[in-house]
């Protein structure tokens, strides 16, 4: 009866840290470039114990039309390549960038977006005649005849193996990155990509969750009684 409680009361956490993860999937619907986590499922390892597995969806989220230059998606597969303050670097497709007081191109969090020649820095082809900004396809960053560096485009050969350190951005194993395809993608200017979570499907995950959840107490409620009832007898 003992085991029986132990296995329930594991049933509720596992049940509790699904519903963390579908609330935190309905609290991004509107983050840019956010990819839903599929919620925690359980499977039997290679020594016959039973682990719990998450998995982060990577299906491409809904186009979005913003007509801002500096606005930039990833129809296929790849990721923004973006430079922490410490160095470190970060993957993401959250591709609303602007221009920092130095120039430099950078996310939200003023984290430098990366080129394949380092940090791409606007500012002294912004003082020329024509500095309309052009990015085509394969992530050239022109302004106006000028060339200044091409975006660097990561990606990994296993996704679900990315660390998720934020809303839509990732960092990987030292040695997963490499220079994405240039035939797996391509950059569409003056669109973004939408967060990919459907919030019917985590309403719907939601309540079977909390049913599960609900049914896994009166388990544990009944087992306790039990234990009580058994503990009396004992007594007698």
């Amino acid at each position: 009866m003992i085991k029986g409680l132990y296995t329930v009361a594991r049933s509720l956490d596992f049940r509790t840290r699904n519903i963390e993860l579908i609330a935190n999937n309905l609290a991004n619907i509107n983050t840019t470039g956010y990819k839903r986590e599929i919620p925690f499922s359980e499977y039997l390892n290679e020594s016959g114990g039973v682990d719990i597995k998450k998995i982060t969806n990577m299906d491409q989220g809904e186009t979005v039309l913003t007509s801002n230059p500096l606005d930039l998606m990833i129809n296929g597969k790849g990721f923004f390549t973006i430079k922490n303050e410490d160095g470190t670097l970060e993957l993401t497709r959250d591709g609303r960038f602007k221009i920092s007081d130095e120039g430099y191109l950078t996310d939200s969090a003023n984290r430098k977006v990366m080129g394949k020649n380092g940090e791409i820095n606007l500012e002294d082809t912004l003082l020329t005649k024509d500095s309309k900004i052009l990015i085509t396809a394969e992530g050239e960053v022109r302004v106006g005849d000028k060339i200044v560096d091409s975006l660097s485009i990561s990606n990994v050969d296993s996704p679900e193996e990315l660390i998720r350190t934020s809303g839509s951005n990732f960092v990987a194993d030292e040695g997963l990155l490499k220079p994405a395809s240039e035939n797996d993608f391509k950059v569409i200017q003056g669109y973004i990509e939408e967060s990919n979570t459907n919030p019917l499907i985590e309403m719907e995950q939601m309540i079977s969750v909390n049913k599960s959840f609900e049914s896994a107490q009166k388990i544990i409620s009944s087992l306790d009684k039990s234990l009580e009832d058994a503990n009396q007898i004992g007594k007698v």
